[in-house]
């Protein structure tokens, strides 16, 4: 499965140098030889006739997962149960000079 553009030597050593790693010769070969078999498989896929099909934007059909909000009071007390230092009922922080 060959594509017509493949990418160069150079282009996977400047791919190498912008994802600041270094790649030996062998590496080199190894990565040009599955990039561009990559590149292939979107060849492939951009082939695909998608005329007739609408647009998805999720794979699957779910408007919203998250709960719904629900109004309570306050609770100081929960909220100030894992402060490491305590003055009272308020914060001690380390003093910012």
């Amino acid at each position: 499965m060959k594509i017509e553009k493949s990418l160069s030597k150079m282009e996977i050593k400047h791919l190498s140098w912008l994802a600041k790693i270094e790649l030996t010769k062998k590496e080199e070969d190894l990565f040009s030889n599955q990039l561009n078999d990559i590149l292939s498989y979107f060849q492939k896929i951009d082939e695909a006739n998608v005329e007739d099909l609408p647009p998805t934007y999720h794979v699957i059909d779910i408007s919203n997962v998250l709960r719904s909000d629900k109004s309570r009071p306050p609770n100081p007390e929960q909220a100030l149960k894992n402060v490491p230092k305590l003055k009272g009922r308020y914060v001690k922080a380390p003093r910012i000079v």
